[in-house]
């Protein structure tokens, strides 16, 4: 038979009567004291899942050398870029071309922008190459997470109310 009365709430000053009621008793005294002792238990629970997970080692060595490694060499690419793309020649800021003609300063012109696009390409590549190395460790480590040592019990919500945590 249905419990009528499950959507009932209850207040903090029905709480403490009940908890008066409950402590007139050497059994309802036990019963509180061992309803306490469950309730650590299941904080104790939660509080060793969380030191499983931080036991998880945050990265190894490898992963994080190949991003080190990739960074160095997208570093390296934007300077050899720069370097290039100043030693191009270019219209002096007063306008002139100096002894370059308007096709010359076109074609230099042309040659730093394809200079940049295949660097920027480059740049994408090892950007996304990156990113997905962070997915796949992210889902490895997502995969490999093992349960703690007490699988299947997860912590209960402990109820709110200071006095049923003797």
């Amino acid at each position: 038979m249905p419990d009528e009365e499950t959507n009932v709430t209850f207040g903090d000053l029905d709480f403490d009567t009940i908890e008066a009621a409950v402590m007139e008793t050497v059994r309802g005294r036990w019963f509180l004291k061992e309803y306490a002792r469950r309730n650590r238990n299941a904080d104790t629970q939660a509080i060793l899942e969380a030191v499983d997970r931080l036991r998880e080692p945050a990265l190894d060595g490898a992963p994080l050398a190949h991003l080190k490694a990739e960074l160095q060499e997208m570093a390296a690419a934007i300077r050899q870029t720069k370097e290039a793309i100043r030693s191009l020649p270019m219209a002096d800021p007063d306008g002139s071309s100096g002894n370059m003609s308007e096709a010359e300063l076109q074609a230099a012109a042309e040659q730093r922008i394809r200079q940049m696009i295949r660097t920027f390409l480059y740049l994408e590549s090892h950007i996304n190459d990156m990113l997905a190395l962070c997915v796949a460790e992210a889902d490895r480590k997502d995969g490999s997470s093992g349960a703690g040592p007490f699988e299947g019990e997860k912590a209960q919500h402990l109820h709110p109310h200071p006095a049923f945590l003797m």
